[in-house]
């Protein structure tokens, strides 16, 4: 029997690829479809259409947001080599919808949303974080600083960015990796 050992990083990347790409078909044939899939705060609240809160995640129509979502997978990849196995897949998914949950309820009227950022700094900020409580290592919170730097200040004039969304995926990143830094010390000092 063979068993096939995918990267997590790369599993995500798959993911977000095939999102663009149901994005692109979706806009095609007919855009207005895309509402059902990217977040869309009016129909979440008034409709209930929740599941956009987790599907706005992985589909995005623009090339823009694909690339550069591609881009900091790599990085990301190269940095941490998804050492952190399955359960990377895990903080992706969460630290995205954290992301799309604080949009939601900062601004309930906003603008249709959708892309992979919130969870990308999660796990940024997650494997950041754990990195410098671990080993006192500070370059991946450098890292995590000027990206969010560079994608809400200089990339916001040019680019129509949730900033919410990185804030959110950021924070709860943060968080993760505080709750699962504890509960590596715990299991260590028994």
């Amino acid at each position: 029997m063979i068993v096939l050992r995918l990267n997590p990083t790369l599993v995500i990347f798959l993911m977000v690829t095939a999102g663009y790409v149901t994005g692109q078909l979706l806009y095609l044939y007919n855009p207005y479809l895309l509402y059902y899939l990217i977040q869309y705060n009016p129909l979440i609240i008034y409709y209930h259409f929740y599941w956009q809160l987790l599907t706005s995640i992985v589909v995005t129509p623009s090339l823009i947001d694909y690339a550069f979502n591609s881009i900091a997978l790599y990085f990301i990849y190269y940095l941490y080599r998804g050492r952190e196995g399955m359960k990377e897949i895990f903080i992706f998914i969460l630290t995205g919808v954290f992301g799309n949950v604080l949009y939601l309820i900062v601004y309930p009227n906003g603008l249709p949303s959708a892309g992979a950022s919130g969870g990308i700094f999660g796990l940024l900020a997650y494997y950041s974080l754990l990195d410098y409580l671990r080993e006192r290592q500070s370059g991946g919170l450098i890292i995590l600083i000027a990206a969010l730097i560079l994608s809400d200040s200089l990339l916001l004039p040019f680019l129509n960015i949730n900033i919410l969304a990185h804030i959110g995926g950021t924070i709860s990143g943060l968080l993760l990796a505080l709750v699962a830094y504890k509960l590596s010390e715990r299991s260590t000092s028994l």
